[in-house]
């Protein structure tokens, strides 16, 4: 493992959603913070297996200390944090290992495998056009996807990049996650056409829809399949790729393949027949995330 990985982290490579951090000895940096972040006041909170919770709060050099923390792995999660009360909301969570001198960032087993995975995706002329074609399933020459597609890219400048981000904000925050079919385990259609419609689906309909809209803008985009960690998990496992359960959208923009992770960003919800919608800000931060954060919770 790249030693720098050890002691550097970004979490995107779009500029307003990333998250830099820096760790020297056992102090850990912010560098840069993503837009959402800005501003707010800003703790590192971990918890042990009895859930008891360690809070980490800025020293007078803006580090955070971690050596405060038992000298194992750990998982730091970075919050917002209201003065006065109990309330922190979580917007990334870090695995690092705490050492009595030194610490760093806890890069899991993915990191190499899902690199070695991405470099052999092509982005020759005649496999990028493969990736623009409409089918049953992504469904982009369909006339509900056209004219979306059309509204959505009318808001943007022409630039494929600021299209993909017009597609992904569009998407997380027009879609609900139905938890009433993930329980009944009962596959609805996942169509474009149909979740348009619908407005709730699961990951799969995420991607469907996110893949069709930036089809019909004319960019290449595919679905990949992968392991997704539990929430509030990170991948922990040594050499055995873990069973398919989640997609993501690979889209090509900046001649570069960007991962994108709709259905984490979206906190919206469909359970129990009734439609809850999330009031703040929608997320960005599965929006082109880096190769780094991809593997902390996701396995090609």
């Amino acid at each position: 493992m790249n030693n720098d990985l050890n002691h550097k982290f970004c979490s995107s490579y779009y500029r307003d959603a990333a998250v830099r951090l820096a760790i020297r000895g056992n102090k850990l940096f912010f560098l840069r913070k993503s837009k959402p972040l800005r501003g707010r006041n800003l703790v590192g909170a971990s918890s042990d297996d009895s859930g008891k919770r360690t809070i980490l709060k800025p020293d007078s050099d803006g580090g955070y200390d971690l050596s405060i923390l038992p000298h194992t792995n750990q998982v730091i999660s970075l919050c917002s944090h209201i003065p006065d009360t109990d309330y922190y909301s979580s917007y990334i969570r870090i695995p690092v290992f705490v050492h009595a001198h030194d610490s760093g960032f806890h890069n899991t087993p993915a990191y190499i495998y899902n690199i070695d995975q991405l470099k052999r995706i092509p982005t020759d002329k005649d496999y990028l056009h493969y990736w623009l074609k409409a089918t049953d399933y992504f469904q982009s020459d369909e006339e509900p996807i056209k004219n979306l597609a059309k509204e959505i890219a009318g808001r943007c400048i022409e630039n494929d990049y600021l299209r993909v981000l017009a597609v992904y904000k569009f998407v997380v925050r027009n879609l609900f996650y139905d938890y009433d079919e993930l329980q009944a385990k009962v596959r609805q259609d996942d169509s474009a056409v149909a979740v348009v419609k619908r407005r709730h689906t699961t990951c799969r309909g995420y991607v469907s829809l996110c893949v069709s809209l930036l089809r019909a803008m004319h960019i290449p985009a595919q679905q990949l399949a992968c392991y997704l960690a539990k929430p509030g998990e990170l991948i922990d496992v040594e050499h055995v790729k873990p069973k398919t359960n989640h997609v993501v959208v690979a889209a090509f923009a900046d001649n570069r393949w960007l991962l994108l992770d709709p259905t984490r960003d979206s906190h919206n919800k469909y359970q129990n027949g009734e439609f809850y919608k999330l009031n703040e800000q929608p997320s960005l931060a599965n929006f082109d995330m880096t190769e780094q954060l991809f593997s902390f919770t996701h396995w090609l």
